[in-house]
């Protein structure tokens, strides 16, 4: 995954936490704002990832317990 992604991610869950803190009626607004900018962003990863190819290392048997 994209680090840039990651980062931006990050801060936008930061930002919407601060935000639901202050409990603002503007907040809403903003919160759905945040919440769109993390579906983007997922999104973006997504597309990024898609047709990369598969590493078999990382395919391994199922280990019983």
């Amino acid at each position: 995954m994209n680090p840039q992604i990651v980062i931006a991610l990050v801060e936008i869950a930061i930002s919407l936490a601060q935000n639901l803190g202050k409990g603002s009626v503007q907040g809403g607004a903003t919160t759905a704002k945040m919440l769109l900018d993390i579906i983007n962003k997922g999104v973006q990863a997504y597309q990024e990832h898609t047709g990369e190819p598969l590493d078999p290392n990382l395919i391994r048997p199922e280990t019983t317990v």
